[in-house]
């Protein structure tokens, strides 16, 4: 019920609705507005990362490649 497919798939929702507001909001600047949002050191981790992916699909980036060490450790080795 909340695993890790319950839990992508919130988180997935969350970013769209974070690329709606910042296009509404800031039309062609809104991947430089979520990226100058998610470096504000009052950001919990959760909203960071939800800024981050929000400018990385708006800039139509690739998502970053994982290692296997990463993938094994499901991202504990992050800092």
């Amino acid at each position: 019920m909340f695993g890790i497919k319950a839990r992508r798939s919130a988180f997935d929702r969350e970013v769209q609705i974070e690329i709606e507001i910042l296009r509404k909001l800031h039309g062609d600047r809104a991947a430089q507005v979520a990226r100058e949002k998610a470096q504000r050191p009052t950001n919990r981790t959760a909203r960071r990362k939800v800024l981050e992916e929000a400018a990385r699909q708006l800039n139509n980036e690739a998502p970053p490649t994982r290692s296997l060490l990463d993938r094994l450790l499901g991202g504990a080795s992050r800092s």
